[in-house]
C-alpha cells in the first residue's frame, strides 16, 4: 500500500466517521433553546394513544342522549331530535362559511 492509498483510506475513514456520528445542535438563540431542546432533544417515546376515545366516548354520548331525546320526545332547551335532524340536513352555503372563517 502506497502513501496515496493510505492517505485515500484515511480520509474515507474519517468522512465516514463524521457523517455517522449524530449531528451537532445548530446554533438557537438563547431565547428559544428551551422550547428548541424540548422539541429536538433525544426523547424517542411514542405519543400516547391522544385524544381518539375521549372523542369516541363524547361521540357515543351525544348518541345515545339523540335517541333518548327522540323516543321519549324530549325537548332540551327549545331543541327536539327533529329540530337537530333538520340542521343536519340542512344545506350549507360553502361560500359563507369560507368567508367567515377567513375573517377569523
Amino acid at each position: 500500500m502506497n502513501d496515496s492509498e493510505m492517505r485515500r483510506r484515511e480520509l474515507l475513514r474519517q468522512t465516514r466517521r463524521l457523517y455517522d456520528e449524530k449531528q451537532e445542535l445548530p446554533a438557537v438563540h438563547p431565547r428559544y433553546g428551551n422550547i428548541y431542546h424540548s422539541l429536538y432533544d433525544g426523547d424517542d417515546e411514542v405519543p400516547s394513544g391522544g385524544s381518539f376515545y375521549i372523542r369516541l366516548v363524547i361521540g357515543i354520548l351525544c348518541f345515545v342522549c339523540f335517541v333518548y331525546m327522540d323516543q321519549s320526545k324530549v325537548s332540551v332547551a327549545e331543541v327536539s331530535s327533529s329540530t337537530i335532524v333538520e340542521q343536519i340536513e340542512k344545506d350549507m352555503d360553502t361560500d359563507t362559511i369560507k368567508a367567515v372563517w377567513k375573517n377569523l
